[in-house]
């Protein structure tokens, strides 16, 4: 049976795609730069799986990575560090690629190999995570049976406090501090401009504040907006609003920096739940709002990883199904990627008409 390609498959959420994988019964072959942790890994998810050394900044271990993979995952983060050597090894070897950036650049440079894999009958999906692929997803099922045009578009990510905090993670948060971001209607701070959004229980409402994603490019063209914000918040609101102040003294934040989120994080471990949300608002210029919101009471970053194991199933099963670069409802549809979340245990919420 043709493997799935997991690169930085031991990492953290890597790790959720092999297992969601493995249960599937499709092999997974988990590739990173330490080969000793991906085989260790492959063997915990059972025969038929393997692990292979591979360094996704290196053309030449990526080519050397496709032997009998016909589709190829990219959960090797700090994607803004990532140049597009897997992306290139996947069209040599005819494989489809799927990713799980947010990170905003790294989608551009995706964007623009449209072209390449479009012509060679490939798919290339990018952002199959919480940010664009179930937002857009989210946006596109609120939007569903207007009869007007929504004017601005806010999407709300919001994260548990018991879940673990991937280095590459925190590393990007703490370099976007204050910096610009820029919006359909002009530019934002990150981390800045403080909002207060009612989250679906079991949340309720918190303060959120400017993360830079890819949605402000991919929300003016899906649904006509011409205002985009995305929004981020912590459970424990002294993360949030202590990053708040970071952001505020405008202190530059490098990747040295990560031990100011990651020592927190550790001690501050079960205090609250492994959940989260992703909600997409719609606004009107009548004044009217539509909603809708995926939430996880509990395992929101196994949540968040799903999308690209539901795109890679799609694409073992019907190689044909999408050619070109695309989002993870291109493939799958909107209302089919959040019907097979419920169907994964987590909560959907829509208002359409309030």
């Amino acid at each position: 049976m043709t493997a799935v390609l997991v690169v930085g498959g031991y990492g953290t959420f890597g790790v959720h795609v092999c297992r969601e994988l493995a249960k599937l019964g499709i092999p997974v072959v988990v590739a990173g730069r330490d080969g000793v942790q991906a085989r260790k890994l492959a063997e915990q998810l059972g025969p038929g799986h393997r692990g292979r050394e591979v360094d996704v900044k290196q053309a030449d271990s990526c080519r050397s990575a496709f032997q009998d993979c016909r589709v190829a995952i990219n959960c090797a983060g700090p994607f803004q560090s990532l140049g597009s050597g897997l992306l290139d090894a996947c069209l040599a070897a005819r494989c489809h690629y799927i990713d799980i950036a947010d990170d905003r650049r790294y989608a551009t440079m995706v964007r623009g190999y449209a072209a390449q894999y479009r012509d060679a009958e490939l798919a290339a999906v990018y952002g199959c995570s919480s940010l664009p692929g179930i937002s857009a997803a989210l946006g596109l099922i609120a939007q569903h049976g207007a009869t007007t045009m929504p004017e601005r578009a806010r999407v709300t990510l919001f994260i548990g406090n018991d879940n673990p905090k991937g280095q590459a993670a925190m590393q990007s948060l703490l370099g976007a501090l204050g910096q610009p971001i820029a919006s359909p209607q002009g530019t934002l701070l990150g981390f800045r401009d403080r909002e207060v959004v009612e989250l679906p229980p079991p949340f309720g409402s918190r303060g959120v504040f400017n993360f830079d994603s890819p949605d402000y490019d991919v929300l003016p063209t899906l649904l006509g907006v011409r205002a985009v914000s995305v929004k981020v918040g912590f459970e424990l609101r002294l993360a949030t609003y202590g990053i708040a102040f970071l952001a505020w003294l405008g202190i530059p934040l490098g990747p040295g920096s990560a031990w100011l989120l990651e020592l927190p994080s550790r001690l501050l471990r079960g205090i609250g739940t492994s959940g989260g949300a992703v909600m997409t608002e719609l606004f009107y210029p009548d004044g009217r709002k539509r909603t809708a919101a995926i939430v996880a009471g509990k395992n929101g970053q196994r949540m968040a990883a799903l999308p690209a194991v539901f795109v890679a199933r799609k694409l073992l099963a019907a190689p044909s199904a999408f050619h070109g670069v695309g989002i993870a409802h291109d493939v799958l549809g909107a209302k089919e990627l959040i019907e097979a979340l419920v169907e994964q245990g987590y909560d959907f919420e829509c208002h359409p008409h309030h």
